[in-house]
């Protein structure tokens, strides 16, 4: 009887070392996939001024993604975010190396203080000149 049980617990060693081992395999390989697929736009925004209730600001795409106005987010004095299509029809991407000059009108409001934009994890910030 304890010969058979010698073996069973050999034979269960050898299955939870192969698990471990598929299971480190499988890490290494995940890591791998998340540091080709980690790129996040850089989207910078390069100045910002309020003339009249109307927001300028000129930003620019410093990566090699593409940036969609549909999931581009824009938050003023830390108010809600406003999507950037709402605001921008001319064109529904920034490219990588472009520089974009985008108004904001009827956002209600004037005199802001800074301005923040998000886009697919890519963000930047400047005060209003």
């Amino acid at each position: 009887m304890s010969i058979s049980a010698l073996i069973v617990g050999t034979a269960l060693l050898g299955i939870f070392a192969l698990a471990s081992l598929s299971l480190n395999d499988s890490a290494i390989t995940a890591a791998g996939v998340l540091e080709e697929n980690s790129d996040e736009p850089e989207i910078r925004l390069i100045n910002a001024s309020e003339v009249s209730g109307v927001i300028h600001l000129n930003m620019t795409n410093a990566g090699d993604e593409t940036i969609s106005f549909d999931q581009t987010w824009f938050s003023i004095d830390g108010n809600l975010p406003i999507r950037a299509s709402d605001y921008h029809n001319q064109s529904t991407i920034l490219f990588p190396g472009e520089t974009l000059h985008m108004q904001l009108s009827g956002t209600g409001f004037t005199s802001p203080a800074r301005i923040f934009v998000a886009s697919m994890g890519g963000q930047s910030g400047v005060s209003f000149s």
